[in-house]
């Protein structure tokens, strides 16, 4: 995995001028949309997509891309009338015909989301939103025998499947086969807890945390509980944080760069786990900050598009009240009927300013409130793994 430095904004440059040259093609406007998304600008690229509709009206995929720009800035009336006003798909474009499902199911609008979960399998096997929407209905429906077979061939046809193995480690924690969940879920395996020393250009941690703790208040993309992400009762940026970042902040990127060339480093060579076969050669690094008052806190969630997390602790307050737990981060937590702990169990890490805890992306996790009066400041990231396209950790 190789650690040169990208930068979104370049994509952005080159589709603005590919589309003053060719405004016909629409995988321009594609591209220049997408790029805005990844750096969390979504309203412009609603603009954006508004202007290309404009321009190109039979082209559906703009269409579903506005409608779900939409969905994540919560334009619930908007979103609902451009998926009516899409234009028909060509029976042979069974991507754009998949990017409609899915959009069907994650937004909930469908009739049925759990047969339009299959009509996306038939056509992907290993669409993570699919997988995602048919683990919870076996387990509302206490079936979920059904996704075993489901998110074994996913993980076969893509190597380090995030949201299949964890769906097939809750499938088999609800159907009480123990040993297979713990073989697919361990809480020391591969999770990692280390401390990073504070840049030299520093006087020390304290100032460090301090640079850290202004530079993220001020991020103007610092919004209350943002649609889509598992932040509730906090505040949480955008996840463009890598890409043009500088003082304090662009200084904690670069460690936390060489913290996960490390890790990749002290991998084995060999190992009977897929996740280290799915180690990726190129890698995009997702980076966003979250702000916890007393009573704020994570959902228990995973990162699909990851292969690693992690998290910087920038601040830790005192902590109130009698929870021992308060204030830990919780890896592995879930809900299992009669209230039984998880097979691997839930390790509960309590963070110190300076941390850096790292761990694969299919492991469950969520917070516990601190119910302090100080705020808790983080800084997460996902490695992503890139299959097309130019490189954002490289």
């Amino acid at each position: 995995m190789s650690a040169q430095t990208g930068n979104l904004g370049v994509l952005v440059d080159l589709a603005r001028k590919a589309i003053a040259l060719r405004p016909g093609d629409a995988k321009h406007w594609e591209t220049l949309a997408q790029s805005l998304l990844l750096m969390d600008k979504d309203e412009e690229a609603a603009a954006i997509l508004t202007d290309a509709i404009a321009r190109l009206p039979a082209e559906p995929r703009l269409h579903l891309m506005l409608a779900d720009t939409y969905y994540r800035l919560g334009r619930h009336d908007l979103f609902g009338q451009v998926m009516r006003e899409i234009p028909a798909i060509a029976e042979d474009d069974r991507k754009t015909a998949l990017y409609r499902l899915e959009i069907l199911m994650k937004t909930g609008v469908a009739d049925d989301a759990g047969r339009i979960a299959r009509e996306v399998l038939a056509i992907d096997l290993t669409s993570d939103v699919a997988i995602e929407l048919l683990g919870r209905t076996a387990r509302r429906n206490a079936t979920s025998a059904v996704m075993i077979p489901i998110c074994q061939a996913a993980m076969k046809l893509r190597t380090g499947h995030v949201q299949a193995r964890y769906e097939l480690a809750v499938a088999y924690a609800h159907l009480g086969r123990s040993e297979e969940a713990r073989h697919l879920i361990d809480l020391d395996r591969f999770v990692t807890v280390t401390n990073l020393a504070a840049p030299g250009e520093y006087a020390g941690a304290e100032a460090f945390e301090e640079a850290l703790s202004g530079e993220i208040a001020r991020n103007p993309t610092l919004r209350p509980d943002p649609v889509g992400k598992a932040t509730r009762g906090g505040f949480q940026t955008s996840g463009d944080l890598a890409f043009g970042s500088d003082g304090a902040m662009g200084a904690l990127i670069d460690l936390i760069r060489s913290a996960v060339e490390a890790y990749v480093a002290a991998l084995p060579e060999e190992s009977d786990d897929p996740f280290v076969a799915a180690r990726p050669e190129k890698a995009g690094l997702d980076v966003w900050a979250v702000v916890y008052p007393g009573e704020g806190y994570q959902e228990r969630h995973i990162h699909s598009a990851g292969w690693l997390s992690g998290i910087y602790y920038v601040s830790v307050p005192q902590i109130s009240g009698s929870d021992a737990r308060a204030g830990c981060l919780a890896l592995g937590t879930l809900n299992l009927p009669e209230a039984r702990e998880p097979p691997w169990g839930v390790r509960n890490i309590r963070p110190a300013p300076g941390q850096l805890i790292m761990f694969p992306s299919f492991i469950p996790h969520a917070t516990i409130p601190t119910k302090s009066p100080g705020s808790r400041i983080c800084v997460a990231f996902d490695v992503v793994p890139l299959r097309a396209g130019p490189a954002l950790l490289d």
